[in-house]
């Protein structure tokens, strides 16, 4: 088992790295393009989804132990060490699973070279950032999983939306190397020798001080789209160019980094924000759910409810006890398949209809029932319809967030109707009814062809056995109750008394 994982783990986001150079610089053959990129997806999602049986499936007591990859320096101060374990065996497939999808829809007029090239290299860095066990390595691909977003807006034109993810990429990248600066100099100040690996961190009080905590945080609430640092997250979802662009929104990678980095470093800084974060994601939640009902236009509707579930995934990891905490990361990755799986379906009414403005649709069921379909049964999934994984992560949720945190437990219940109010309208709207007076010109609308059939019944798919079968990804919390446990303990250095189970 060793010599596997030690070939699968950089193989996973290596393999993507080097398709995508490929196809973006060494193939200029449409078909091949497309043949190479289609099959290295479909390779990397077996190699994940192997790990994923290897590590985490079977008794979630003896779960996901972590299984590592670990060499020298490389690059300076770069320490390379990555691993399998429980807050990412789940997210690998996941993130893989998408990116096969996402390839397998895009219409082949449009799948060139270069977009092919931007999902793989997203894929690559997403996989990459949360197999990293060395901070810094987490940090560069972190920041590199926003770059090939960034070039895709800057040549489109869009000059607005391009200022806005300009700045966002510089925040994103300041705030995470000056935070990994700090750590560094703690680290080198405790004679550590590796002094960015995650697993030495952990010993340190605080690495790099509040500051460097801060940072961390800042960086997570702004990825996760977190309001008010939101308005990059839902311009790009309504504007970008969305077949290249989704796999860069719709990612776990915010309430990854804290739960791997200011979760087990910084617990009393996470102690201490605990009340504030709890109120931000519940503002947050409703924020999002409030105006995502007033849009018309479904990848702005799609876009804020995102931002919605992102909200409801902080209350729970910020209520800092067991139930809220595995609520908020299961919440967390089952609203990347359910919101992926919204959003493709968006991407999908756009190529066909040139619009995703729901003025101009209507009566769509008639000629595509698989797509209503499958918007359907999604929306009701995305709202935790009993039987499917966001049922259970609403639940325990709202289990960690009524300890101290009635309140804001009862405003997530009715983000969650108001969420379902937004997500049948839009259903409505786009799909049911007579048509508008365009949509009634849509002769040609094709439904959901092959592959596109099958990646909505394989998301759905998912979700429902997720729900029915909880337990390997409920283990995800056993990568953080011992964080839990030393906030707890007042006899322990980073110990204060006051987080809950």
């Amino acid at each position: 088992m060793i010599q596997y994982v030690q070939a699968a783990i950089p193989l996973v986001w290596m393999l993507p790295l080097i398709a995508a150079v490929t196809v973006r610089y060494l193939v200029h053959d449409t078909r091949i393009q497309r043949v190479l990129a289609i099959s290295t997806a479909w390779s990397v999602f077996a190699v994940a989804l192997a790990l994923f049986f290897e590590n985490g499936w079977g008794d979630t007591d003896a779960a996901y132990t972590r299984d590592s990859l670990e060499s020298g320096p490389i690059l300076l101060a770069l320490h390379f060490h990555q691993a399998v374990d429980g807050l990412n065996a789940v997210l690998l497939p996941m993130t893989a699973a998408i990116a096969v999808a996402l390839l397998l829809s895009i219409p082949r007029s449009d799948l060139r070279g270069d977009t092919a090239a931007q999902i793989l290299a997203v894929e690559a860095a997403l996989l990459a950032s949360f197999l990293s066990l060395d901070l810094g390595m987490l940090v560069v691909f972190w920041i590199a999983s926003l770059v090939p977003l960034w070039r895709s807006i800057r040549r489109s034109g869009d000059h607005p939306l391009f200022v806005v993810l300009t700045l966002t990429l510089i925040a994103t990248t300041a705030s995470l190397l000056v935070a990994v600066v700090l750590v560094a100099r703690d680290a080198a100040a405790a004679g550590l020798t590796n002094g960015l690996d995650l697993v030495t961190l952990v010993t340190l009080d605080a690495p790099g001080g509040t500051a460097a905590g801060a940072l961390f945080l800042f960086a997570a609430l702004l990825r996760m789209g977190i309001a008010p640092l939101h308005l990059w997250l839902t311009a790009a979802a309504g504007r970008a160019p969305g077949y290249a662009a989704m796999m860069a929104l719709i990612t776990p990678l915010g309430s990854f980094g804290l739960a791997r980095v200011v979760m087990p470093l910084y617990p009393d800084l996470l102690a201490q924000m605990s009340g504030p974060l709890v109120l931000l994601g519940g503002m947050t939640a409703l924020y999002g759910a409030l105006l995502a009902v007033g849009q018309y236009d479904l990848r702005r509707v799609v876009g804020y409810f995102w931002i919605s579930q992102m909200g409801l995934v902080l209350t729970g990891l910020a209520a800092l006890n067991a139930s809220g905490v595995a609520g908020g990361l299961l919440q967390s990755m089952s609203s990347v398949v359910e919101v992926s799986g919204l959003m493709l379906i968006a991407l999908e009414v756009e190529a066909r209809a040139g619009t995703t403005d729901m003025r101009l649709l209507g009566g769509l069921v008639h000629r595509a029932p698989r797509m209503a379909t499958g918007f359907l049964l999604l929306s009701a999934a995305a709202v935790g319809f009993p039987g499917t994984v966001s049922f259970v992560a609403e639940d325990l949720a709202i289990q960690g967030l009524l300890h101290a945190h009635e309140l804001t437990a009862g405003v997530i219940l009715v983000v969650t109707a108001i969420n379902g109010i937004t997500l049948f309208k839009a259903f409505k709207q786009t799909f049911l009814g007579a048509g508008s007076h365009h949509a009634k010109s849509l002769r040609s609308f094709e439904d959901l062809r092959g592959w596109e059939y099958l990646a909505a019944i394989a998301m759905m798919g998912t979700l429902l056995v997720g729900g029915f079968m909880p337990q390997p990804l409920l283990a995800v919390r056993q990568g953080v109750v011992d964080t839990l446990k030393r906030m707890e303990d007042p006899h322990h250095p980073a110990g204060h008394g006051h987080a809950g189970e």
